[in-house]
């Protein structure tokens, strides 16, 4: 089961979210934002759906409802959710169609005196009426266990089984984890469920030592893998949904965990956590590298959802996405925070007066901040001011920060080979093609803006056009390769050819706001500036 779109209409803390296509390949979604922004909202927004389609019902118009206005049916019609592969009419699978857990897991200790009877787990009492439910699935899931054993023991009686190979079977998933998580961290087992009972651990030199004796850290992990392991079996097509699974756990072990829950989610299963954990961020980007396609996430930092909010997902992070991160998990000392990589380049200084400053800074920094967010590229002034002060702002930022490495990116312009291999020697990159509009003009990204809007056969017309502008700069005594001294005129020209509106006022603004954005990955132009500015860096 995969969700494709969102929308919630006058619920809790939206006035008219709008999330929409989600790709049906993604296994794992990442709702981001600080406190208070929505997210448990949006969770809240599903387990309503899920209780109503599961004929609990309950609705709370002091909790639920926007305004005063709000009644059930208000809700029930505001809250709709589309799957790309499920549709809500079968009862058995509308149970369990979402397995949610709150922000309020904590069950610090407990005890089994005897072995109870267990209700069908699509009805477990700990399915919450609310995200404000206080929770107690570890006592749950141990009797669930021990249920478990006994079943197969007198009831299945299957000889062939011995009581240890059944226990072994039922925790040996969870005993795996969890000696993932924490090396030497071991579930031992489960006591004597008539006396004393309780989940028993092995660690270092000390043995057979009760779950109460636990850190805070290793319950919170301990308490989402155990029941995630129990559950999806049975949970085995569901939207599987954490608020905040990073509670009580340092950084590492965060996405340790994210991991690991990433690997045993089912197939049919999708994963949506909400987080303001930079470890679980980190550990998702990595998967998202690792497993193209199959991570998304939704940021809900600097949205106002006193207004109509359209989300779509997205994958690979941009920068500004970490700066968000940073800022949420370390308030002041985000400033602190360094980047891996820094390239100074050409353009007016930042603060400086002119108009429309740093052009290639913007441009470069919309190219590549999906893929190196990890990089900043800062403009110093024309080509000398780069170079001398490239150096400088260079040295002294590895003396801040060993770590970082720097390095200059220059126009080609009218340099000969061995200018340019001169650069070259004194860690200076230079582009293929005169300039970086060069690129930004190139014949198949306007091929690929005429596709995008619906336009194809325009855009060898437009093609045409840029050659036989380019062709009269000799007459003016312009090299034939300057695309900056026609591009206003064919800025003009792809406005009028493709009937666009709201594209940039000019042919500056235009091509750092039209035309960047679809320089990406899968495109040769990409490769290319990838290729001289970013590979093989020093």
């Amino acid at each position: 089961m995969k969700i494709k779109s969102i929308s919630l209409n006058k619920f809790k803390r939206f006035e008219n979210l709008q999330i929409s296509n989600i790709p049906a390949t993604v296994k794992l979604v990442v709702l981001t934002g600080p406190n208070g922004s929505g997210k448990s909202s949006l969770f809240e927004g599903f387990n309503f759906w899920s209780r109503h389609r599961r004929g609990k019902g309950g609705f709370d118009q002091s909790y639920h409802s926007r305004d005063a206005s709000g009644n059930i049916n208000t809700a029930q019609q505001g809250t709709n959710i589309e799957f790309h592969d499920f549709t809500p009419t079968n009862h058995r699978e509308n149970r369990r169609s979402f397995y949610i857990r709150s922000a309020y897991r904590h069950e610090a200790d407990f005890t089994s005196s005897g072995i109870n009877n267990i209700q069908d787990i699509l009805d477990s009492p700990n399915n919450l009426s609310t995200m404000m439910q206080q929770e107690s699935r570890i006592s749950e899931n141990y009797n669930r266990i021990v249920g478990e054993v006994v079943n197969e023991i007198f009831v299945e009686q299957d000889p062939n089984k011995t009581a240890k190979e059944i226990k072994d079977r039922l925790i040996g998933q969870i005993r795996t984890s969890m000696a993932t998580l924490f090396g030497n961290l071991i579930l031992s087992g489960t006591g004597n469920p008539t006396n004393g009972g309780t989940f028993r651990f092995n660690k270092g030199a000390v043995s057979d030592f009760h779950f109460k004796n636990l850190s805070g850290g290793e319950k919170a992990a301990f308490d989402l893998l155990l029941d995630f392991i129990v559950k999806k079996e049975t949970f085995n097509n569901t939207i599987f949904c954490i608020d905040e699974p990073e509670l009580h756990m340092h950084t590492k072990l965060q996405g340790k965990l994210l991991e690991q829950l990433f690997v045993l989610l089912p197939d049919n299963c999708q994963l949506w956590i909400s987080t303001h954990s930079i470890g679980m961020a980190r550990k998702a980007a990595e998967l998202d590298r690792a497993n193209p396609g199959q991570v998304a996430f939704i940021d809900f930092h600097n949205q106002d959802f006193d207004q109509t909010v359209k989300l779509d997902p997205t994958s690979s992070p941009t920068r500004e996405f970490w700066k968000n991160m940073f800022e949420t998990a370390l308030d002041d000392l985000s400033q602190l925070v360094v980047p891996a990589k820094v390239i100074f380049c050409e353009g007016r200084r930042l603060g400086s007066s002119g108009r429309n400053p740093a052009f290639d800074v913007k441009v470069y920094t919309t190219i590549f901040s999906a893929k190196y967010p990890d990089t900043d590229f800062i403009p110093l002034g024309g080509t000398n001011e780069v170079q001398t002060d490239g150096k400088l702002s260079g040295a002294l930022l590895r003396k801040l920060a060993p770590s970082i490495k720097t390095w200059m990116v220059f126009d080609r312009d009218d340099r000969s080979e061995e200018e340019i291999q001169d650069l070259k020697s004194n860690n200076i990159k230079v582009l293929a093609k005169r300039d970086l509009e060069s690129y930004l003009w190139s014949d198949e990204i306007l091929t690929k803006l005429a596709n995008s809007r619906e336009k194809s056969p325009q855009a060898q017309i437009i093609i045409n056009k840029k050659n036989e502008l380019l062709s009269t700069n000799s007459l003016t005594g312009k090299p034939n390769d300057d695309i900056k001294v026609v591009s206003g005129q064919l800025y003009n020209f792809c406005k009028t050819t493709l009937s666009l509106i709201q594209c940039g006022n000019d042919a500056e603004s235009f091509a750092r706001d039209t035309l960047a954005p679809l320089i990406t990955p899968d495109t040769e132009t990409y490769k290319e500036l990838e290729a001289i500015i970013l590979k093989d860096e020093r």
